[in-house]
């Protein structure tokens, strides 16, 4: 048996088991680069010159990642929707359909992916590290969650808009996924959907793990994040 499933109880090893079973035909995120929003300062030591013209291509590549995601928003949406009707959730961006998929979450959503809470599962998914397939193949569900509640917030506010905003860390890791909503009243205001679904997902694992299914992750969690972000 694989480690990750000795590590989790007996409650959760049977959860997992049976959410792969419906991850099975999940397609699979597939990006034309595997980076992440992140460029890693240290490459500075190879001269400004340098750096800067690394720094053009990584942004470049990313605008066309960021290309294919927008191309790609209703394909996801698709798979989602066919994987979350497994569950008998009817998906939908009106408020029914909202309210179904954020009722799905607790309970469920910590189960996609083992070890969420983990940097390396976490640089994974925010960096693109490998193909989620596999033990992985639950972060394909993750980042379409975060479709979902971006257009849902789209939907409810036409003022608001996908936008891509790369940055810069230390080595390039991320905690963020670079893809957010924007055109907010206030410009300070934004939201990485994507980011916080990963969130989302992982206070659902550790709630899954101690047997307290609710605890961090309320049933009307997705609900309250369209409903606050929507009307600001």
């Amino acid at each position: 048996m694989l480690g990750w499933l000795r590590r989790d109880p007996a409650h959760l090893k049977e959860h997992r088991r049976r959410m792969s079973d419906a991850l099975l035909d999940y397609p699979v995120y597939a990006p034309p680069y595997r980076q992440g929003p992140n460029y890693p300062r240290h490459l500075q030591i190879k001269g400004e010159d340098v750096y800067g013209r690394l720094l053009r291509e990584f942004t470049a590549r990313g605008r066309e990642n960021f290309t294919y995601f927008l191309e790609q928003r209703n394909a996801r949406l698709t798979a989602l929707g066919i994987f979350l009707a497994k569950f008998g959730v009817m998906m939908g961006i009106d408020d029914t359909g909202l309210a179904a998929v954020s009722a799905w979450c607790p309970g469920n959503c910590g189960a996609l992916v083992p070890n969420l809470r983990l940097d390396q599962t976490r640089q994974a998914f925010f960096q693109l590290l490998e193909p989620w397939t596999g033990q992985l193949r639950g972060l394909n569900v993750i980042v379409d969650l975060g479709v979902f509640l971006g257009e849902c917030l789209i939907f409810r506010n036409q003022r608001l808009h996908w936008i891509y905003r790369p940055g810069t860390s230390d080595d390039g890791s991320s905690n963020s996924s670079g893809f957010q909503i924007d055109g907010f009243k206030d410009r300070r205001d934004w939201l990485d959907p994507i980011g916080f679904l990963y969130r989302v997902c992982g206070n659902d694992e550790v709630d899954l793990r101690a047997g307290a299914v609710g605890r961090s992750v309320r049933s009307d969690a997705l609900v309250g994040k369209v409903r606050d972000f929507s009307t600001r």
